[in-house]
């Protein structure tokens, strides 16, 4: 996962900026919204795409009025545009945002085997997706760039859907043109501290995950530490 590279122009490039310092926002939780990844993987098991669709428009519907946008149409299509490379898979898309049409696409089987999108993959791929719609129809950012702040706001939504605890994703210092990659061996190690530590504070007393929680979104963003 690598982001954008950083504009040249000075219009863009503040956008960009703003974008990468913007990190967290509200979300909804796995409460308010339950078992998104029961709800898909259920769909899937239907080995019918209008039901994945019934689906995931019932959770496009739920996002919007959370964050009181207007609601995306939904396109869901086949096997995913891909390329390869001495026959194995060299890239591929899981889905997009026409900012025209207001518009999410996703694609619903894998390129080589053809198989079913999991569960998650649809959920983390809606996410990405209706995040490029919040930047452009609330948060000000009508150019939605690939910056570490959108990936971010994307994992902390699919965290909330997923009842995961949240953490922060690592990144590499930018290169030369000022895009960054993310430091997965970081990322993943962060996630485990976090699992552990939601599990040994559920051991010591039940209340306390929800606690926990916003004690690590506190330690997460500089502007709540005090």
């Amino acid at each position: 996962m690598i982001t954008d590279r950083r504009p040249s122009r000075a219009t863009a490039r503040d956008e960009y900026d703003a974008s990468s310092r913007l990190t967290d926002i509200p979300t909804p939780s796995s409460d308010s919204v339950p078992s998104a990844i029961d709800r898909i993987e259920e769909a899937r098991g239907s080995a019918e795409r209008n039901a994945i669709r019934d689906v995931c428009e019932q959770l496009l519907c739920q996002f919007s009025e959370f964050y009181r946008v207007p609601v995306p149409t939904l396109k869901l299509l086949g096997v995913r545009p891909h390329s390869t490379s001495e026959g194995r898979l060299a890239s591929e898309v899981l889905g997009d945002y026409d900012f025209r049409a207001v518009r999410i696409r996703l694609w619903t089987r894998t390129p080589m085997q053809r198989q079913w999108t999991s569960a998650r993959t649809i959920l983390s791929t809606l996410c990405h997706e209706f995040m490029h719609h919040l930047d452009a129809s609330q948060l000000g950012f009508p150019s939605s760039y690939h910056t570490t702040g959108f990936f971010e706001r994307t994992h902390r939504l699919y965290l909330g859907m997923t009842g995961q605890p949240p953490y922060a994703l690592a990144w590499f210092p930018p290169g030369a043109d000022g895009s960054r990659a993310i430091d997965w061996p970081e990322t993943n190690r962060r996630k485990r501290d976090a699992d552990w530590r939601r599990s040994a504070a559920s051991e010591v007393d039940p209340t306390l995950p929800g606690l926990l929680d916003a004690a690590l979104e506190r330690e997460q963003d500089p502007d709540l530490r005090r």
